[in-house]
């Protein structure tokens, strides 16, 4: 009749089905035995059919162990994760919680505030350096332009001496 089981999980449990409904089909359609509840079916037929139906079910059911076991698998990893998670979460809570932890993460946070002060600092000494070069030099041409300005009228202020001195 060639009633064969596939190899793939779902096909085994369509061939499952097909073999019960054929089984069932040959009851239905099998000579009934008069005054008797009984019905006649093609032996080697029916058997054939029985042992396929047999070699599908180990394989279904394997399949269902395989995905059973699948499923524990995930299961357990997935509760290791989390309390390997927990874990870790406890010991950092333990570890700000006890002096040393509070006394190391103050430490730390000092330490980063001190150091963005200091560079906070630096940048405006910077800037104050720079300023302070910046009106020097402005003073300091000032200053040449007025003591030029000054050696200007001086040498003016000689000259016109020596014009209007008569020349003995």
């Amino acid at each position: 009749m060639g009633h064969e089981t596939r190899g793939e999980p779902q096909d085994a449990n369509v061939e499952i089905n097909r073999l019960i409904d054929f089984l069932e089909e040959q009851i239905h359609t099998g000579m009934r035995v008069p005054l008797t509840n009984r019905v006649a079916v093609e032996e080697e037929e029916f058997l054939a059919t029985v042992h396929q139906l047999r070699a599908s079910v180990p394989a279904e059911l394997r399949q269902a162990r395989r995905v059973i076991q699948d499923r524990q698998k995930i299961i357990l990893d997935a509760q290791a994760e989390a309390e390997r998670i927990i874990n870790n979460a406890k010991e950092r809570a333990e570890y700000f919680v006890s002096s040393d932890g509070v006394t190391a993460e103050a430490r730390h946070r000092s330490e980063e505030y001190l150091r963005q002060v200091k560079s906070q600092n630096q940048r405006s000494m910077d800037e104050i350096e720079d300023f302070a070069l910046k009106v020097f030099g402005e003073v300091e041409q000032s200053m040449r332009t007025g003591l030029q300005d000054i050696e200007n009228a001086k040498n003016h202020i000689s000259r016109a001496r020596t014009i209007d001195t008569p020349h003995s």
